[in-house]
């Protein structure tokens, strides 16, 4: 007969520290789209890394979480959550009415503008009005991008989806599509600091929703109370401040 010792005193121990034990040994399930710098990327050594990565690992350490943060394309991330591969949406999104319908949604982190680049050699003199009736790439899935577009351009815009920002350039380098729109941290980032790219104008901030935040499956009450504990601990401490000066980025407050 197996003695039940073991498995009581861990329980009693798990209860005295306030912890039960499913919460002690789940897995909490994050992923991250690494195709965005500085928020996450793949390093050369392969290690998944960047500033969303690091705010992940920051709030899982505050709430002593077990978690798990993988690589999850970004035109497959919501449906990983909606289907259970992953409990969060670690890459952080723009709240719009549309994902606050069906998701549940951490406190907002900060908020992002969105603006149209093209090589650091292009005539910009004519704004983003010269943009009108060419092709803009931008990431395939994202309605707020697609939005903004519209909304600058006209209905009719041509907007070509990309699974990447890196195929995106590809093609504005080769000519085949005006411009890449995306948000102002990814640009100024990934393509702006090379010198060989350039915004048309200003970041616009009417466009990207509420403001950024992490997504999880909607009733997910008692994980979403933990990761916003958790996000309240990494901002008081200044944490997130530190993490974002590590990639350069500033936050914009909503």
């Amino acid at each position: 007969m197996i003695s039940r010792a073991p498995a009581i005193l861990l329980a009693t121990a798990l209860s005295a520290m306030g912890m039960s034990p499913s919460y002690a040994q789940d897995v909490i399930k994050i992923g991250v789209d690494a195709s965005y710098k500085p928020n996450a990327f793949v390093a050369p050594d392969g290690e998944l890394t960047g500033f969303e990565v690091d705010l992940n690992k920051a709030v899982c350490a505050e709430i002593k979480a077990n978690c798990e943060i993988s690589n999850v394309p970004w035109d497959g991330i919501w449906t990983a959550l909606d289907t259970g591969t992953i409990d969060m949406v670690g890459t952080l999104a723009a709240v719009t009415k549309e994902r606050a319908e069906k998701y549940d949604t951490t406190r907002v982190i900060d908020k992002s503008g969105y603006a149209f680049l093209v090589p650091a050699d292009r005539d910009v003199s004519g704004g983003i009005a010269a943009l009108k009736g060419k092709p803009i790439g931008s990431i395939v899935g994202t309605p707020t991008y697609y939005q903004y577009i519209r909304a600058m351009l006209g209905e009719d815009a041509d907007i070509r989806g990309y699974d990447s920002p890196d195929a995106a350039i590809l093609d504005l380098d080769a000519g085949r599509i005006a411009a890449f729109q995306s948000d102002n941290i990814q640009l100024e980032y990934q393509f702006i600091s090379t010198g060989k790219y350039k915004m048309v104008d200003k970041p616009n901030f009417n466009y990207s929703g509420a403001g950024r935040a992490l997504f999880l499956r909607k009733g997910s009450k008692e994980l979403l109370d933990k990761i916003n504990k958790g996000l309240d601990a990494v901002i008081a401490s200044g944490k997130l401040d530190e993490i974002g000066k590590k990639y350069h980025i500033t936050f914009t407050t909503p």
